[in-house]
């Protein structure tokens, strides 16, 4: 019983992190112009 909740909670903490990385990079991709005060250091 242990294993197959380790495998759900990990299944769904792979789900998770692939879906905040998706998030990060389309939040990435949709900004087309870096604001200058990041540029700047």
């Amino acid at each position: 019983m242990k294993k197959y909740l380790a495998m759900l909670i990990g299944a769904v903490g792979m789900m998770a992190a692939g879906i905040a990385t998706t998030g990060c990079w389309l939040i990435i991709l949709d900004e087309p112009e870096m604001p200058k005060s990041i540029l700047n250091k």
